[in-house]
């Protein structure tokens, strides 16, 4: 009985990695041009905004807190309370974890496509 359920779990996820690794190879039908115009149509109001000199979000760089928008239940991102002396926040479209006093950067941790909270 135990083998059976074995066997068939990895069918299962050897048909679901197959599927996911046609789909992911597969062109985008409408092409790179459609690519450049969504990013262009794309809503500007998340800028990038670590000021570690280089313009991009980096660890160690800080953040103006009036663009961060703090996670106040990170259970909905699948995260658990953060660590003591650091918060969780979506800034630019990534969440990270940062120092609320000094603003500072301590890990990128994921892109979120939208605010849960």
């Amino acid at each position: 009985m135990r083998r059976d359920r074995t066997r068939f779990l990895a069918a299962v996820m050897a048909a679901a990695l197959a599927a996911a690794m046609t789909s992911a190879a597969q062109p985008d039908p409408e092409g790179p041009a459609a690519e450049r115009a969504a990013s262009a149509a794309a809503p500007t109001s998340l800028p990038q905004v670590a000021r570690d000199g280089g313009g991009s979000l980096r660890v160690g760089g800080t953040v103006d807190a009036a663009l961060l928008h703090p996670v106040t239940r990170p259970g909905l991102y699948g995260m658990s309370q953060p660590p003591a002396g650091s918060r969780y926040g979506i800034i630019a479209g990534q969440l990270i974890r940062y120092d609320p006093d000094s603003a500072q950067v301590l890990s990128i941790i994921r892109q979120v496509d939208r605010i849960l909270d």
